[in-house]
């Protein structure tokens, strides 16, 4: 078992990772889909380029491709992975205050536990068998495509409907597709909803509509796990939605991709 203390940027957990026995900083993101390291990282010369490419969606559709690289030994505290297949990524600044030279993704963790404590800001990585549940086991549906590793987890909403959203450490508030507008009881069209316009990065054009819903939210799998009243982007997306941290870091979250279930226990 291993703890290391994290730091944040904005909702995401970051901590120091070695490369070679180099220290940077990564971000860890249930929801990137495969891991993926700077460009400046990737040009290391015992970084292993390939001759393979990976391609995914966003989740408004765009498809990005990145190549594919392995990685020397990354340790994350005494927990170590060679040959780590990692994409790559123009990152931007890794060494500012906000700054990040990659991000694990869930395979990163494979046959292990990772435990997120936002109380003690701490990340703690167990084998499997030395994990004892403490909490609300919560079953997981794992796609896997390539080398990409995606959670996906049964939500209900106010309606009663049930549907499948993605488990993304990386987003914040609870994202919902429009189509499910009705089921939270909201219209698009009320001074309560804030509305914004933009052009992301791609060059797709995108409409986010935010608001605090009424009634609750909850895991099917745990109706404890309730969330009154959550604040909601809706927008047009390829999923059902993205259960965020502000969902999930009202407890300690343990992930396990290899058992394809997570455990939310009382913060402590």
């Amino acid at each position: 078992m291993t703890t290391v203390g994290f730091d944040r940027v904005q909702q995401l957990v970051r901590v120091p990772v070695t490369v070679g026995g180099d220290e940077y900083r990564f971000l860890v993101d249930t929801g990137i889909g495969i891991t993926v390291v700077s460009s400046a990282l990737a040009a290391r010369a015992d970084v292993q380029p390939s001759a393979e490419t990976f391609t995914g969606r966003r989740m408004s559709g765009q498809s990005v491709e990145t190549p594919l690289v392995r990685l020397p030994t990354l340790a994350f505290g005494d927990y170590t992975v060679d040959a780590h297949v990692a994409g790559v990524a123009d990152l931007g600044d890794i060494d500012g205050p906000n700054g990040f030279a990659g991000i694990l993704g869930p395979a990163f963790f494979e046959q292990h536990v990772v435990t997120t404590d936002p109380v003690a800001s701490t990340l703690t990585v167990r084998p499997r068998a030395d994990f004892a549940v403490d909490g609300y086991e919560i079953p997981l549906e794992i796609r896997r495509e390539s080398v990409s590793v995606d959670p996906f987890v049964q939500l209900v909403l106010p309606s009663g409907r049930e549907i499948c959203v993605e488990v993304d450490t990386g987003s914040d508030s609870l994202i919902l597709d429009t189509r499910y507008v009705s089921d939270c009881g909201v219209d698009l069209d009320s001074p309560d909803v804030t509305t914004r316009t933009g052009t992301d990065e791609t060059g797709y054009g995108w409409t986010r509509h935010w608001v605090s819903i009424g009634g609750s939210v909850h895991l099917a799998a745990a109706p404890e796990t309730a969330q009154q009243a959550p604040r909601v982007q809706f927008q047009d997306i390829i999923h059902d939605g993205l259960v965020g941290a502000d969902y999930l870091e009202r407890y300690r979250l343990s992930f396990d991709v290899s058992g394809a279930r997570m455990i939310l226990a009382p913060r402590l």
